[in-house]
């Protein structure tokens, strides 16, 4: 996937003291010269916490034998984890101030260890797994002409190896020659036949020293302590001369994440004491909603709570699950609420600082350090931590001693509803083990999945997490697999006609966006076809998907609309709902016909588009009995 930039690399290293440092070109505690750590960007590195590196050491030993993992993630190390573009989840792998591996999440098959030249080296005398063995020509073919390994060439190796393990290959002497992914199994490769039995990725081309010095993050915070100390100057600054050019009540909004915890102590140290104002989305882990309380407690703020309550499951049934592309939930559970609250406790204004920073997305990343909710006008929002990176707000939050919360330290890279379905499925599995909510959401969805006739693959790989699954997502699972997915269609008894939508800033996405849903499955044919009256269609291949303009329409009842402001949200909504409505009702009238300045629209029963000839003026659309008589029998 392509490099993803949403601001500049801080991350540098201090060899003589073996920790990270940000910024500087010299370490805080030594003088030395750092150097730049190469990562994939946006190179938003974070700590692992003592559970994250028991995961790392436990994952490296079951693909290469007992003793590889605290050999590539020693004790008493500083270790940070980087989070990589992928169709998932990859985190790289940070020890002494080098990526030493990755983690990919591959949707089909799961965690697996992906070795760099470091990490090959240093496990190349205790690799009991996932080894091949090459002879000298081999070997030497390998390091000087980057080749992949061919069966010919293997004298011996691991005999439980299948295809598409990641595989250590090691010289006569035992010595680390590549990494790469096998191309056939143990007995294929002893058998030498004809091929390549392991695809390179990685050349060797050196050895693991290991003789790096042990360091925690108290020397990390004495290394940066000079860097630290300007970014928390100029944010409290910021956060002064905001408040007093606004003249508004102060509030931060606490969401139980890292983020907004900074931003909540750099208020405070800005001389500021802030009310705390948290919306409960009904979908809260109880520990995050523990951690407002007594955050709140310990530093004596008053905090103003409004709840979404029971309005998720109480629009479930009426939606269905949300997903990345269909968030109908952010509406319902978070712009809502939140506009109640500051209506109810600000009705002059207020100005509400919060923790949001570019390097999280390309949204974030193009916005500016202050602006105006267009759905929330009584709130002026300003992020102090616009420019830090997670580094900058791990490293400030350790030297105040923070109470932050304890989910992080359990392995979650962030803190939101507990079954987002922005989440990605690493993540998605590991809240399944460890929070009991998880149980009431997996109830709704095999209810869903019976109700709606999905494969066992929807459920399986939490599918549900996309309205349209992206076509790399498909490509992970295999071919019978994959044709399920494409294979399965809603099947409803005829009901009532009926829609629901919610339309608002997207809090999520942080965008104008209207979500809908019709209560019955769509003719596919007939809306693909009269949405030419708006432009040009596309579709997906099944049929069961079409686009235009902004517009996203689903066999299943689900639409989507997206617009620049709220006038065109409102236009795009109504015409998508006319043109679903005729395609339910046309009653072959001709009404519209007549208005068709190309003769695009033609009788043939019911009106019909020739997309050859039609300009998508919109000038059939317009009164219509169809739309009338449905409209009158709708919910809306």
């Amino acid at each position: 996937m392509g490099a993803i930039i949403l601001g500049k690399l801080h991350l540098r290293w201090c060899d003589s003291c073996n920790v990270p440092v940000l910024e500087q070109k010299s370490c805080g505690i030594c003088g030395s010269e750092t150097r730049a750590v190469k990562l994939t960007p946006p190179g938003d590195a974070r700590p692992a916490f003592e559970k994250d590196m028991e995961r790392l050491r436990t994952l490296i030993d079951s693909q290469f034998g007992a003793g590889t993992g605290p050999a590539i993630v020693p004790e008493g190390r500083v270790v940070l984890l980087n989070k990589a573009p992928d169709i998932d989840r990859t985190d790289e792998v940070i020890v002494d101030g080098e990526v030493v591996g990755a983690v990919r999440f591959s949707i089909s098959s799961g965690e697996r260890f992906l070795l760099r030249p470091k990490s090959a080296s240093l496990i190349a005398p205790l690799a009991r797994r996932g080894w091949v063995k090459v002879d000298p020509v081999a070997a030497d073919a390998i390091r000087t002409k980057s080749a992949s390994t061919l069966a010919v060439g293997v004298t011996e190796c691991d005999p439980a190896i299948d295809k598409g393990q990641e595989i250590l290959v090691l010289d006569e002497s035992g010595r680390a020659v590549s990494v790469g992914t096998s191309k056939m199994n143990s007995a294929e490769m002893m058998a030498h036949m004809r091929g390549t039995a392991v695809k390179t990725r990685w050349i060797v081309d050196g050895q693991g020293d290991g003789g790096h010095k042990n360091a925690g993050w108290e020397e990390v915070l004495a290394a940066n302590r000079e860097v630290l100390g300007r970014r928390v100057k100029e944010a409290t600054e910021f956060i002064r001369k905001t408040v007093k050019e606004s003249e508004l009540p102060v509030a931060v909004s606490y969401s139980g994440g890292k983020d907004s915890l900074a931003t909540l102590h750099l208020v405070l140290d800005a001389g500021i004491r802030p009310k705390m104002i948290f919306v409960d989305t009904g979908l809260e882990f109880e520990e995050t909603k523990e951690n407002v309380r007594s955050v709140a407690e310990s530093l004596s703020l008053e905090l103003i709570v409004e709840s979404a309550g029971e309005a998720f499951w109480d629009n479930i049934e009426r939606f269905g699950p949300p997903a990345k592309d269909f968030r109908w939930c952010c509406k319902t559970c978070k712009l809502g609420p939140a506009t109640q609250l500051i209506q109810k406790n600000f009705p002059g204004g207020v100005l509400s600082f919060i923790g949001q920073r570019a390097y999280e997305s390309q949204q974030r990343a193009e916005k500016g350090r202050i602006w105006r909710n267009p759905w929330t006008p009584n709130q002026l929002a300003a992020s102090p931590i616009q420019k830090w990176t997670a580094m900058h707000v791990w490293m400030y939050l350790f030297s105040k001693g923070a109470d932050f919360n304890p989910l992080y330290r359990e392995g979650l890279e962030r803190i939101g509803c507990f079954m987002c379905p922005a989440t990605d499925l690493a993540e998605l599995r590991l809240v399944r083990r460890i929070s009991p909510q998880y149980a009431r959401w997996q109830e709704h969805l095999d209810r869903y999945a019976e109700r709606t006739g999905q494969p066992k693959q929807w459920l399986g790989y939490d599918l549900w997490r996309w309205k349209k699954i992206p076509e790399s997502v498909l490509n992970e699972l295999g071919p019978s697999e994959k044709a399920a997915i494409l294979e399965t269609r809603r099947v409803e008894e005829e009901a009532p006609l009926e829609f629901r939508s919610t339309s608002g800033y997207n809090p999520c996405t942080e965008g104008l966006s209207s979500e809908g849903v019709f209560s019955r499955p769509l003719p596919m044919d007939r809306v693909s076809n009269l949405l030419n009256a708006l432009g040009e269609v596309t579709t997906s291949p099944d049929g069961a998907i079409a686009e235009v303009r902004s517009m996203t329409v689903f066999a299943e009842g689900p639409v989507m609309v997206r617009a620049r402001d709220e006038a065109e949200l409102r236009k795009k909504t109504s015409q998508l709902r006319e043109v679903v409505l005729r395609a339910f009702g046309c009653a072959g009238c001709g009404i519209c016909v007549a208005r068709c300045p190309t003769g695009a629209l033609m009788l043939e029963g019911v009106a019909k588009i020739d997309p050859a000839r039609c300009d998508h003026c919109g000038k059939c659309l317009g009164p219509c009995p169809a739309v009338k008589f449905r409209a009158d029998e709708l919910d809306i």
